[in-house]
């Protein structure tokens, strides 16, 4: 019999900057991306083999390579301020230097068995749980991070980051930044301090007002789709047609899963009439502003576009293509004008008009792919798998690149129900591989 994960928490405390925040550095307003954006921390996990090969007791190891993780966090919050404060209102962070949870855990497995054998759930209790998932909880830290010791001397590192100050590039950038300092390698890691405030004004009115994303999110059953390099190929030669000839691997990817999450709404919701569908699609704007920001700016640099469709619509692969490219087209070509105050109240106003009126299905989809999640190396090389920790809201589907990086991980959420027609939906598992062995 398998035996049962249990993880035993070793410590928890704070870890603060290792030098205090200057003066004038010691208030972060938010821009307006940010007042918009939830209250939500985002999750993800970096496994990696071993902090130390060698033949030493695993629990020595384990608390060296610990103190060693905290003392390196505490210098990279110095180049964080704002990570390391504490929300005041919707308005901005008192960068405080209260610092960020850090958790250290021992798990009873060896790595291996999480790895075979992804399990949604138990992922969960290797990433930091935080309270900051309604708005009124504005008291909670910006950063929570687990690290987790496992009986082979395996490391799962689990990093939840407020969205309130970071999207997933930034993500990204603070935990390579965090490993460039671990290691000790020498090479400046380069962060952009943006100031969004000249960009992107925030507005006063949203100093109490809850972020329109916050009402979406829901319970949901989660399953894990690996989409490897040959199924791409063979998948973007079907979506090809002679409007998008040659779409995109994340594209091609997109099109399929919200096809089969729409199908599988239908044939489980035993209604003759069927709801509008409508995507929300996450979008990196450090590229498509003019000109151009830096690829490490920090911040929210992240918007949406929307793709609808009607109900008596045939819903095939090549149109949903069609309409994600001419949406992501007239999306960068306004970017800019999307993004004032006046074009968010519409954005913003039409979501909660689709949630209010019952009759219209919404999905989010956010792609991770490229970003170098892959790259964080802490010392003790690149990690052999980085994942999701959790998905918190039902139709949403996140993408993110296998360690080759030319796969395709999907992380979907949808109600238990749908995700039954989703798992068996044999166009799917043509292309897709459901939940394959992480190594």
């Amino acid at each position: 019999m398998d035996k049962e994960i249990k993880v035993e928490v070793i410590r928890k405390e704070p870890v603060k900057p290792s030098t205090p925040t200057p003066n004038h550095l010691r208030s972060y307003r938010f821009s307006l991306l940010d007042q918009i954006l939830p209250v939500y921390h985002t999750p993800v996990v970096l496994f990696y083999s071993s902090s130390n090969p060698s033949t030493d007791e695993p629990h020595t190891i384990a608390s060296q390579t610990s103190q060693l993780l905290r003392k390196s966090l505490s210098q990279t919050l110095t180049k964080f301020p704002q990570i390391a404060g504490r929300i005041r209102e919707n308005l901005s962070v008192e960068c405080n230097d209260e610092g960020a949870d850090f958790i250290e855990t021992r798990i009873n497995i060896p790595l291996s068995k999480i790895l075979k054998k992804p399990d949604p759930e138990t992922i969960k209790l290797l990433s930091p749980k935080s309270n900051a998932t309604k708005y009124e909880v504005a008291t909670a830290c910006m950063l929570a991070i687990q690290v987790n010791f496992f009986e082979c001397g395996g490391i799962a590192i689990g990093v939840c980051l407020s969205h309130k100050l970071a999207d997933a590039s930034t993500i990204s950038t603070f935990i390579n930044s965090w490993a460039e300092t671990t290691s000790e390698s020498g090479n400046e890691f380069e962060i952009s301090q943006l100031d969004a405030l000249s960009l992107f004004p925030p507005h006063d009115s949203l100093a109490s007002r809850p972020s329109p994303y916050e009402a979406v999110i829901e319970e949901s059953a989660v399953t894990r789709l690996v989409f490897y390099a040959s199924r791409i190929a063979a998948l973007k030669s079907k979506v090809a047609g002679a409007i998008v000839k040659n779409p995109t691997r994340v594209e091609a990817v997109i099109a399929l899963i919200w096809k089969c999450a729409m199908e599988a709404k239908r044939s489980s919701s035993g209604r003759d009439h069927h709801c509008s569908s409508v995507m929300y699609e996450a979008v990196n704007i450090r590229k498509r502003l003019v000109p151009n920001l830096p690829e490490k700016s920090i911040g929210n640099l992240v918007w949406s576009y929307t793709v609808k469709i009607e109900p008596e619509n045939e819903i095939e692969l090549q149109g949903l293509v069609s309409l994600h490219r001419k949406a992501i087209g007239e999306f960068t070509e306004s970017c800019e004008e999307r993004l004032t105050w006046e074009a968010t109240c519409r954005h913003t106003s039409e979501m909660n008009d689709f949630i209010k009126s019952g009759d219209i299905e919404i999905y989010m989809s956010s792609s991770w792919c490229r970003f170098p999640f892959y790259e964080a190396n802490f010392g003790w090389g690149k990690p052999l798998w980085v994942c999701m920790g959790s998905v918190p809201t039902k139709n949403v589907v996140v993408l993110i690149d296998t360690k080759d990086g030319d796969g395709i991980e999907a992380w979907l959420a949808l109600s238990a129900e749908e995700m039954t027609f989703v798992e068996r939906n044999q166009e799917l598992l043509a292309f897709a591989s459901l939940n394959p062995s992480a190594i």
